[in-house]
C-alpha cells in the first residue's frame, strides 16, 4: 500500500473515530429518564436524571437546570443555592443528581409562558420540565418550609390518589403510597433552609 493510501486510511479511520465519539455525547431526550425536579428546604430530596445517546450512557455530559423567569421568580430559593442555573455532570453510568434547596411547585401548566424548567445536555435542549415539592405552599421568599399547610394540602390528594402535578414527587403521573413516604420524612422534620 502506497504512503498516500495509508494516509487517507488513516485520515478517514481517525474521522470516523471522532464522528463516533461526538455522537455518543449527543443525547437521546426520548430515551433519557430526566424527571419533574424535586426542591425541597435544605437540599435533602435528590432527583436524578439519567442521560444516554444512541450508543448508551452519556459519561462527563454537562447537564443544566435552566429556570426560566418565571420559573425562577416563583420558586423560593434557600440562600445559598445557585439560580437560574443549577449544573451538574453525568457519570459512567450516564446520571446525575441534583439536590435542589428551595420549595414551590412550578407546575408549567399554569406558568406564563408555559416554561418552568428547562433542561440541557451538553447546551443541547433536551426537556421541558417542572418543580415539584414538600414546601408545596412556599411563598417566593426565605425561608423555605414544610409546614402544617403543606400537609394539609398533600393529605386530599394522598388519600383519594387524585392525581395533581404538585402532588406527584416521583413523576410517576400518579399520587399515592410513593409520594407519601416521600412526603414522610420532610413533614416530619419540618424541613427548612439552613
Amino acid at each position: 500500500m502506497s504512503r498516500v493510501l495509508k494516509s487517507v486510511s488513516f485520515a478517514l479511520v481517525t474521522v470516523g473515530l471522532l464522528a463516533g465519539a461526538a455522537a455518543a455525547g449527543i443525547p437521546d431526550c426520548n430515551l433519557s429518564v430526566i424527571p419533574n425536579v424535586i426542591a425541597c428546604p435544605g437540599g435533602t430530596m435528590p432527583t436524578t436524571f439519567t442521560i444516554v445517546s444512541s450508543s448508551g450512557p452519556i459519561n462527563g455530559a454537562t447537564v443544566e437546570l435552566r429556570y426560566s423567569a418565571n420559573g425562577n421568580s416563583g420558586a423560593c430559593w434557600c440562600t445559598g443555592q445557585t439560580h437560574p442555573i443549577i449544573s451538574g455532570t453525568t457519570n459512567a453510568s450516564g446520571q446525575v443528581t441534583f439536590n435542589v434547596s428551595g420549595g414551590g411547585c412550578l407546575n408549567p401548566a399554569t406558568i406564563a409562558g408555559g416554561v418552568a424548567v428547562e433542561v440541557f445536555v451538553n447546551n443541547i435542549p433536551c426537556k421541558q420540565i417542572g418543580q415539584v415539592s414538600p414546601d408545596v405552599n412556599s411563598t417566593t421568599s426565605p425561608p423555605c418550609q414544610v409546614t402544617l399547610s403543606d400537609a394539609v394540602s398533600f393529605t386530599g390528594p394522598l388519600s383519594t390518589a387524585t392525581y395533581g402535578f404538585c402532588y406527584d414527587l416521583n413523576s410517576d403521573l400518579t399520587v399515592g403510597l410513593t409520594d407519601a413516604v416521600l412526603f414522610t420524612t420532610p413533614a416530619s422534620t419540618a424541613a427548612t433552609c439552613p
